[in-house]
């Protein structure tokens, strides 16, 4: 007996952005696939449910099955295609439904891929599930593997090519596995002639969506162009033919907040870790972590005003602004010492912060590489300007110029690393950009101010923030050639101010 359900998805906590509903009018065979995942020792979580069920609802005009194409695009890792694709491969091979004669091509990135999952995964899975196991026999021949199920069915691994690896002249499933490496619609098109006579066919598409460092030019035009017809689709409220499940994350929202990250990745804190998407988020290039784990389009241009928004940060220049009382001097050099920044911080008579990136732009140019002229410059700076501190991050390069500007008589905080973070925190809180309720709640209405200096506002749009632990989190580049420097300037120099600021003397009237 078939089961079958009409029953709409229930608890799935994280839906796609772009995802074909489930008709609660059809009844479907995915109750049969939820138990047979169940049967092989991995029970489907509650995306996976609810793409089964969609993928095999039943057309009740024609008692067939109303998609044809099933597409799914997800996080690297997280969507658990693979544990999808085994039950439900496994279903149509011997499900009485289909009446068995099955034949089932499975393609990957590569043929050697396709053989290397089949043989190492998906037969080791099936051979340790005692109610499958007797049901099909492995033949291993090279280029003629395939599991051969007693009802007829032949599931086989095969390339690229239009080739059906051995399944004969008819196809009723083809599954195109890391669909990104597809250069065209070749591989769909040698398929389809086999899918034509048969009354349920249908074409799985698995994919990511590939960073710039994959997706080379020619590769992913072919997944691009069928994301593009779907979701189309979807947004028409197409019922039939094609299926999506498109988890991404909403364009413009915030790649460093975990928040983002629940909102697209279905597996995030089940099958995989928060700290480990973290650790992705740290060390890859900000436009390959928003493409193959946020499911972006991946371009050339980095993106830019994830932090604080262009609206906000703009809302902030004040060009007449100048401080009052003294001024922390801040000093930055980049990791390659190539790049140089000094910067000065200073509070407003309104109670509001000046910020002012003085070098390059004042006697160096802009674009100088190089750092020779940071001593020099550093110590004219501090015998011109009433500076209370002059603060450096110890744990950088410019710490070479500690030893000279103490050397000089002049006063240097050199803060570790937990005030850093505090700082940068802080930093943020007084942007107004803040969303956390705990910032709103303790925001004094003080903010940053700053002359628009084109260096600051680039930093500011490339900034992104690693959370650190208990709340706390620090600031990093998006991997591209721009430097931050400008804007960790004044994070050092409003921790200076707090520090150590010294306001302004009051004007004495004198009464005779």
């Amino acid at each position: 007996m078939v089961t079958t359900t009409k029953r709409p998805p229930s608890n799935v906590p994280c839906l796609p952005l772009f995802g074909t509903p489930r008709s609660p009018e059809r009844e479907t065979l995915g109750p049969g696939v939820i138990d047979l995942a169940r049967r092989l020792g991995r029970p489907y979580m509650p995306h996976q449910e609810y793409m089964a069920n969609v993928a095999l609802e039943i057309d009740p005009r024609t008692g067939r099955l109303a998609y044809d194409q099933v597409l799914i695009i997800g996080p690297r890792q997280n969507t658990g295609k693979t544990e999808f694709l085994l039950p439900y491969l496994t279903h149509r091979c011997i499900s009485p439904w289909f009446g068995g004669m099955q034949r089932v091509l499975q393609t990957a990135q590569t043929a050697d891929d396709a053989r290397t999952k089949w043989r190492d995964v998906y037969r080791e899975r099936l051979l340790k599930a005692r109610t499958i196991k007797s049901m099909f026999r492995s033949r291993l021949s090279l280029n003629q593997e395939a599991f051969i199920w007693r009802n007829g069915s032949m599931w086989s691994p095969g390339s690229t090519t239009g080739k059906t690896a051995g399944t004969g002249d008819t196809l009723d499933i083809g599954v195109i596995d890391e669909a990104w490496s597809r250069p065209d619609f070749r591989t769909e098109l040698g398929m389809a002639p086999a899918m034509d006579t048969r009354p349920n066919a249908q074409l799985l598409i698995a994919s990511m969506i590939p960073g710039l460092t994959r997706a080379v030019p020619g590769t992913w035009p072919y997944l691009k162009e069928k994301r593009r017809l779907a979701r189309a689709r979807v947004e028409a409220g197409s019922r039939h033919g094609i299926a999506l499940f498109d988890w991404s994350a909403v364009e413009g929202a915030d790649p460093g907040d975990p928040r983002t990250w629940y909102s697209c990745m279905p597996g995030l804190g089940a099958t995989v870790e928060e700290h480990r998407i973290r650790g992705h988020f740290e060390k890859l290039p900000l436009v390959d972590f928003c493409a193959e784990f946020l499911g972006w389009e991946p371009r050339e241009t980095v993106p830019m005003w994830t932090t604080v928004p262009q609206r906000v940060w703009d809302g902030l220049v004040d060009p007449a602004s100048s401080p009052v009382g003294t001024v922390a001097l801040a000093v930055e050099i980049s990791r390659d010492r190539q790049r140089g920044y000094l910067g000065t911080v200073g509070k407003r008579a309104d109670g509001h912060w000046h910020l002012e990136v003085v070098e390059p732009g004042q006697k160096i140019a802009p674009g100088t590489v190089g750092i020779d002229w940071m001593e020099p410059r550093a110590l004219e700076i501090l015998a011109g300007q009433d500076v209370c501190t002059t603060v450096i991050d110890k744990r950088r390069p410019a710490a070479s110029l500690i030893v000279p500007i103490e050397t000089a008589g002049y006063d240097v905080t050199t803060p570790n690393g937990p005030d850093i973070q505090a700082a940068c925190g802080r930093w943020y809180d007084r942007t107004g950009a803040a969303t956390d309720p705990d910032a709103v709640k303790r925001d004094d209405g003080t903010r940053v101010r700053h002359l628009g200096q084109q260096s600051l506002d680039r930093a500011v749009a490339l900034v992104k923030t690693i959370d650190v632990g208990a709340g706390a989190f620090t600031f990093v580049d998006r991997g591209s050639d721009d430097s931050i420097g400008p804007l960790y300037l004044m994070v050092l120099g409003m921790l200076g101010v707090e520090l150590k600021w010294t306001p302004p003397m009051p004007d004495l009237e004198i009464f005779y």
